[in-house]
């Protein structure tokens, strides 16, 4: 039985509080010795820092004091904290503190980068591999409802890879994140990820959080990890895609799909229509996904788009294709060669929450390799709520 509202907002404000309590205020360079920029956003960096004591490696996300609140910073905090026991989401190492300048705090590094720099345009990744993310994720999700919370930002920009075949994943990024059954009243998220009844919230209506937004995402993710495109630019009647997917769903679920949905086997279709189902009281449950498991997945894609994707993607020509630049504008410098990946994370819900710095050898000590995207395809639109500080994930880079 998941949490109460009440129970999840009175943790995190002992949280917040022990941590505004602890907060202080340091010169960054005499504890961390700043390796290189892993992401930049609006209102936020990401940097691979060494703590000068311990020789141990973590991601610092910065945020700019005069672009954000303390209390959204928190917020932030105290949630990746609360969630971070899990294996399927980033571990938080409970270090939180400002400078003169920035709020900052600190996670593992992961090894490989974000789960979107590894899909092919056009093609998306193996069957097996997107099982094993689909798993994952799920259970990820799964925990996160249990704790009354939702993400609100689910994409594959924010799932960090720990090992090229996806054996371990972990989300990430809780700037958006809210409290479930909490009313918003603005759409928040990543346009294309985002659902129906998201998208369609107008300036003086209002949202009640719910899980079920996490899952709609889930399932646009998913389609983009097995094809290597976006079905749709963005869930509203005038995207014609969308409208069609709409219309079939409406009247028949389980006939005639219409492109590109026809491409895909009738189990996974199924699978497809209950996630991405329009009415959110009948979507599915994110670990629904475990029932298809031992059906085919893999969709009816032409021997032409698997040879042609990498190099004939451009946006003006193709506007759903999932784009990234070759694997060989990486930084081969920081490959990770010895890293061995692990989805054990790190313990810090168990332990004391600490704000101010300390010394911490438990945790992945891996580099992230440097995110060999420079443009994409598609770049979904940030919507923020007007509260909401734009943020970027915890190791990687958008935009």
């Amino acid at each position: 039985m998941g949490a109460s509202v009440r129970d999840v907002e009175l943790a995190l404000e002992g949280l917040v509080s022990l941590a505004s309590k602890g907060l202080q205020q340091i010169e960054l360079k005499d504890i961390y010795h700043v390796m290189k920029e892993l992401g930049v956003g609006g209102y936020a960096s990401v940097f691979m820092v060494k703590d000068r004591k311990t020789d141990v490696r973590m991601a610092l996300k910065v945020l700019d004091r005069k672009r954000t609140t303390e209390r959204n910073f928190l917020m932030e905090f105290s949630i990746s904290f609360l969630l971070s026991s899990h294996p399927n989401i980033i571990g938080s190492y409970g270090i939180a503190f400002k400078t003169q300048d920035h709020f900052a705090f600190a996670q593992e590094l992961s090894p490989v980068g974000d789960l979107f720099s590894l899909i092919l345009p056009h093609t998306g990744l193996p069957e097996d591999t997107v099982k094993r993310c689909a798993a994952q994720i799920s259970s990820a999700l799964e925990f996160i409802e249990s704790k009354g919370m939702v993400h609100l930002d689910i994409k594959p920009e924010n799932v960090l890879v720990f090992d090229q075949d996806c054996h371990c994943i972990k989300l990430t990024d809780f700037g958006l994140a809210h409290v479930k059954g909490k009313a918003i009243h603005a759409r928040s998220g990543s346009a294309s990820y985002m659902a129906p009844e998201m998208c369609q919230l107008a300036d003086q209506d209002s949202l009640l959080v719910d899980s079920t937004l996490d899952v709609w995402a889930f399932g646009v993710v998913l389609y983009c990890l097995l094809t290597g495109e976006f079905p749709w630019q963005m869930a509203l009647p005038r995207d014609k895609a969308y409208s069609r997917f709409a219309e079939w769903q409406t009247h028949t679920p389980t006939d005639n799909p219409p492109s590109p949905w026809d491409r895909l086997p009738t189990g996974v279709l199924r699978m497809f229509s209950h996630l991405l189902a329009i009415d959110f009281n009948q979507r599915s449950k994110s670990n629904e996904v475990l029932m298809f498991m031992d059906e085919s997945w893999d969709s009816d894609r032409s021997c032409d788009n698997k040879v042609d994707a990498k190099d004939n993607c451009p946006a003006e020509s193709d506007p759903s294709c999932v784009h990234q630049t070759s694997n060989s504008s990486k930084d081969e410098s920081n490959t990770v060669t010895d890293a061995s990946p692990s989805c054990e994370s790190i313990p810090s819900a168990t332990s004391s929450m600490s704000c101010h710095l300390y010394s911490c050898s438990s945790g992945s000590q891996c580099e992230e390799a440097s995110d060999p995207r420079q443009k994409h395809a598609l770049n979904p639109e940030m919507l923020m709520e007007d509260d909401v500080f734009l943020h970027v994930g915890a190791e990687v880079e958008i935009g």
